[in-house]
């Protein structure tokens, strides 16, 4: 206080003195500024890594200012403002001027200070905002706004998107500009300004002589050509013409209810123009924009989601063999040489190089026959000392595969970076690996529409399925795409929980975040059984949704909601596909020696798999099915049936090859990676694409670092709750145990004894009624004694002897 009053106290020359001595500070401060300003705008680059290892006095910095000057340009441009530092600079030499000249007004140096303080602000928002999208995000290490304007943007973006952030930033761009030039208030008002006064002004004559009479509204305008009217707050009075400005002719004016810009004018005698307003009549012609889904948070989008890059993916160029010349001919001559031993001519041998396998194209001379040389597939193996020798029939000549001496790695990104996948207009595009003939195979996931994915142990099953699910997630965003991982081995899908924000769809039923995350990948029967039960709830209310829209597939249907002709408020939303990947399906229907409970899950999960299987297409679910135990009971029928894309990695048998794809085949493949593949109607084989653990994880953590979807910790996608199966179709969602009828043991004991589990022989060989009969077999399907009704048949008997029942009953009874 006592310092306050001194300089209150202080005369005139001591202020000026003190005002000169301050002036000649921000004078010093701002040269420096604007030296090491300037400067690291082109240094930036170059002293980067000693800022960030952090400047001392002794440290050397190409900045001018020297390492003080570079660290306090990095705080104000990188840490701090961006380009927003410029208005300050300008600040900081208006102030030096005002203390120097003092020939502003105190009011003026206030609006300076606002105004580019305000500014240096506001430009650091908008140059992050821009810097993001004209990829200038490590202009200054932390993009063109500096942290601070990049940490509102994102903050803003997240809270209203981006569009509304750019509306945002303009419209506090023009309420700047409006509150500090009158000029641009002006102009965006409308108003003009005025011009200089003219020499005779009316106004500087006395008002006393300027109205001469009060007349009434109706009085005659005609009594005195040299009197007009003039409408006041007070009524109408009449001025001499030489005392007023010229006016034009009268025109009809607005009132408030009407518009205050008119469309058309129609002009009519009497100088009279009338106005009139045709906006309602006029014809739309510009649409509604289209809905962008990946960009509005509304609808599932994120706006700031980036793909990620393949420099993540490996390269493996160490693992590429080239197959020598001296190999194709030594193969060449073994085959001609085993052929003629036969009394077999061949005409010519043409040879395709795979990176795994190479094909021999033999042209048999006229009048061989193609069965002749197919059997002597084993001959030829022999000859040529190579393992996985396949005689297919081609549509010129015979294929004789023979394995590469030295295979090569085919590394996932370079099937990525081909044409074939960049330029596939599959809506889910799926790189899957090379051809013998060197081309990408490239295949659509919505049209397969499911596959199924066998081959014995270690021959890469696995790392087909993470090729499959890492092409995925290189095409599609996170609001198009959704997977549900089941996992019973729980460590081949561990890496994906890290993108439980993204692409993860989970059941609504975790306690905590820690426990949503520790069930985002399925990795038991029982919770499979859960999932599979939700997702075929899911293909249910899809299918209610597209028959409210009257479309027959999800393309269609989500092309008609982003075209904005499908009302939200009816219960519409867009719909992203769920690719549904099962490992070791074996191991989650396996209910040999198992319990009543146990042999339930299976066939749950069985059912539910064949469901998603039969109708899950053009509700966008996919399945991808995978197992190491290709037999007739694991690969049934129906999944067969429903699973016309097939996959088949080396097998120990030829019985299994014929499980999966219906004929021989399998067995002679070489392993690591070399695969059949069966779409349907041709067969092809393959060098699947390699990716290894590591680069799972690099791929998985770029995803799950991004921003999620926000919604407190309950980020994922969320399916339906399974709901508890109720009646005849579901056993038990109805039943009380607790209260068991008191003819349940002699039922059980019968239903066991007999095999067979018909309502109508507990009704005749118990003497029970029909609805007693009904309820007690609801209550041993609830117990896991029978199983659910199959239509007009019996029951199937879970239950085998009375050893296995006694159990039962016990744990049962004893409530």
């Amino acid at each position: 206080m006592k310092l306050i009053s001194y300089f209150k106290d202080m005369d005139d020359e001591s202020r000026a003195r003190w005002r000169f001595a301050a002036g000649a500070l921000v004078v010093a401060i701002a040269v420096f500024t604007t030296i090491s300003v300037v400067s690291y705008f082109f240094t930036w680059k170059l002293d980067a890594s000693s800022l960030a290892a952090g400047v001392t006095a002794g440290t050397e910095v190409s900045n001018s200012g020297a390492s003080l000057g570079a660290r306090w340009a990095d705080f104000l441009v990188h840490k701090s403002f961006g380009l927003g530092v410029i208005p300050l600079l300008v600040l900081m030499w208006a102030a030096s001027a005002w203390l120097l000249i003092k020939k502003a007004h105190s009011l003026r140096i206030l609006k300076w200070l606002s105004g580019c303080i305000s500014a240096a602000f506001l430009l650091s928002w908008i140059c992050g905002f821009v810097g993001s999208f004209v990829g200038a995000d490590t202009v200054f290490q932390s993009g063109l706004g500096g942290n601070a304007g990049i940490a509102v943007v994102n903050w803003m973006m997240s809270l209203v998107g981006v569009w509304m952030t750019g509306f945002l930033l303009v419209l506090f761009a023009v309420l700047w500009g409006f509150c500090m030039s009158k000029r641009f208030s002006d102009i965006l008002t409308g108003r003009k300004r005025e011009k200089e006064a003219p020499e005779e002004d009316p106004y500087d004559e006395p008002f006393e002589n300027t109205i001469e009479e009060e007349i009434s509204p109706r009085a005659s305008l005609g009594r005195n050509d040299n009197i007009v009217p003039v409408i006041s707050s007070e009524g109408e009075a009449e001025v001499e013409k030489s005392q007023v400005k010229p006016i034009t002719p009268l025109k009809q004016v607005s009132t408030p209810e009407q518009p205050e810009e008119p469309a058309a004018a129609e002009e009519e005698e009497g100088g009279l123009t009338v106005l009139t307003d045709d906006t309602l009549e006029k014809e739309v012609k510009k649409p509604l924009p289209r809905i962008d889904n990946r960009l509005d948070p509304d609808n599932g989008g994120l706006p700031r989601f980036k793909f990620p890059p393949l420099d993540i993916l490996g390269d493996y160029a160490s693992s590429r063999h080239d197959v020598s010349q001296e190999e194709l001919s030594r193969n060449n001559n073994k085959i001609r040489a085993t052929l003629a031993s036969y009394k077999i001519q061949v005409k010519d041998v043409t040879a395709i190089v795979g990176p795994t396998v190479t094909l021999y194209k033999v042209y048999p001379a006229p009048g061989v026959k193609i069965s002749a040389i197919r059997q002597l597939q084993d001959d030829i193996a022999i000859s040529l000392n190579a393992k996985g020798v396949r005689i297919v029939t081609l549509s010129d000549s015979v294929g004789i595969e023979v394995a590469n001496d030295a295979p090569s790695i085919v590394p996932l990104k370079q099937l990525l970076n081909d044409e074939a996948f960049r330029n596939s207009k599959a809506e889910l595009p799926v790189a899957l690996g090379y051809t013998i003939s060197q081309k990408v195979k490239v295949f659509d996931l919505a049209d397969a529409p499911h596959v199924l994915v066998a081959g014995a142990t270690k021959q890469g099953k696995s790392v087909g399925l993470n090729v499959i699910v890492s092409s995925l997630l290189y095409a599609k965003h996170p609001s198009e795409l959704k997977f549900v991982f089941i996992d019973p081995k729980m460590v081949e899908f561990s890496a994906y929980g890290r993108l439980i924000n993204h692409y993860l769809a989970v059941l609504p039923t975790a306690g905590d975040e820690e426990e949503e995350r520790d069930m985002a990948i399925v990795k038991n029967a029982k919770s499979a059984a859960a999932v599979l039960q939700s997702l075929c709830i899911e293909m249910d209310s899809r299918y209610e949704l597209l028959n409210k829209a009257v479309v027959n597939k999800i393309s269609a249907y989500n092309d008609k909601f982003l075209d904005r002709k499908l009302n939200p408020m009816e219960g519409h939303r867009f719909l992203p596909y769920i690719v549904v990947v099962i490992d070791e399906y074996a191991d989650l229907t396996m209910s040999v020696g198992a319990g009543p409970e146990s042999k339930a899950t299976a066939r749950s999960i069985t059912t539910s798999v064949i469901r998603l299987a039969q109708k899950g297409r053009a509700a966008g679910l996919h399945v991808i099915l995978a197992t190491q135990r290709p037999t007739v009971d694991v690969i049934t029928g129906l999944i067969k049936a429903n699973f016309p894309m097939r996959i088949a990695f080396r097998v120990t048998s030829r019985i299994d090859s014929s499980t999966i794809l219906d004929q021989p085949g399998a067995e002679k493949l070489i392993g690591r990676g070399d695969m059949l593949f069966y779409s349907g109607v041709n067969m092809e084989r393959l060098q699947c694409a390699f990716i290894d653990n590591d680069e799972i994880v690099n791929l998985t953590s770029f995803v799950g670092d991004q921003r999620g979807y926000q919604k407190s910790y309950n980020t994922p996608f969320y399916l339906p709750e399974p709901a508890p199966e109720e009646g005849e179709e579901g056993g038990g969602g109805m039943v009380d145990m607790k209260a068991l009828d008191e003819r349940f043991e002699e039922a059980a004991r019968l239903i066991v004894m007999s095999q067979r589990g018909s309502t109508s022989d507990l009704q005749r060989r118990l003497g029970m009624g029909y609805a007693k009969a009904g309820r007690v077999m609801d209550q041993l399907e609830a117990a896991g004694i029978v199983g659910p009704q199959n239509g007009s048949k019996a029951r199937e008997v879970l239950v085998k002897d009375f050893n296995e029942l006694e159990p039962i009953l016990a744990r049962f009874l004893e409530k």
